[in-house]
């Protein structure tokens, strides 16, 4: 029988101070990108810390966004994260927001590039 190869799920530790600072960018600008918190360059980190930055949420009485989490793709191929309010901002205005912060371009099912 073949050796199959394990996946392992890898594991992150996230400060306090940068889930606080994501939480905040949020309440303020209803998203967060890697722009905010350069460690969301790395899709892994960024899925996980979206876990760790809606648990925040949880435990705050005060506030309570719907924190949602995607990855989009741009015209050339490349793919970004973003961390996002959903009851403050509808998907479409996620990614268009997401792209204008990292300087990439979004192609419409129109075919039209912006």
């Amino acid at each position: 029988m073949a050796d199959k190869e394990q996946e392992t799920e890898k594991t992150f530790a996230f400060d306090d101070e940068t889930v606080n600072q994501a939480a905040e960018v949020i309440l303020d600008q209803g998203y967060v990108t890697k722009k905010d918190i350069p460690e969301m360059d790395d899709p892994d980190w960024a899925k996980a810390f979206a876990g760790e930055v809606e648990g925040h949420f949880l435990n705050d009485e005060d506030h309570d966004p719907f924190v949602y989490y995607e990855e989009f793709d741009f015209v050339g191929g490349d793919t970004d994260s973003i961390i996002f309010n959903m009851d403050q901002i509808p998907r479409e205005q996620a990614q268009k927001l997401l792209a204008n912060a990292i300087g990439q371009k979004i192609q419409t099912d129109a075919g039209d590039v912006f």
